[in-house]
């Protein structure tokens, strides 16, 4: 009886974790510091080399709009979008976040990133999708890491 109580309480903990919007998301104590004002949290240590600036990567990626520090409206979802994205890491192809978020991430590995306004799209507003100045959350995985020369 108390192994099944343990093993529901272990399954609620991880369901709060990863399902539900909480303030604790944005909790100092739950995130690291990044550049910039960027903090990540990672979620699943992955395998093989760490992810470096000029390297292209692969993510499957959920992002939200941060409202006060609780997860907001859904943006966009790449896998519900069957569609991972790719990206040469330091590039202006994406915004600052996710340059700055994926640097470390091994392949496998999955991060949480709260983004500030600054180093996601900053004053411009991306139409009926995201506000001017505004501070975003994601759910990334790095999928796969590979040199520019062999994408």
């Amino acid at each position: 009886m108390k192994a099944m109580v343990k093993n529901i309480l272990l399954l609620a903990v991880i369901v709060f974790s990863f399902g539900l919007a909480t303030g604790a998301w944005a909790s100092e104590e739950a995130f690291q510091a990044g550049p910039g004002g960027l903090r990540f949290k990672d979620l699943q240590m992955g395998q093989g080399p760490a992810a470096v600036t000029g390297q292209v990567a692969t993510i499957q990626f959920v992002g939200w709009i941060d409202e006060g520090g609780t997860r907001g409206r859904e943006m966009y979802n790449s896998r519900n979008e069957g569609q991972p994205v790719s990206f040469v890491i330091g590039t202006e192809g994406v915004m600052q976040g996710w340059n700055e978020g994926v640097i470390g991430m091994r392949p496998g590995g999955k991060r949480m990133l709260l983004v500030p306004p600054s180093m996601a799209w900053g004053g411009r507003e991306i139409e009926g999708v995201v506000p001017a100045d505004t501070a975003m959350m994601f759910r990334i995985e790095l999928i796969k890491l590979e040199d520019i020369s062999d994408y």
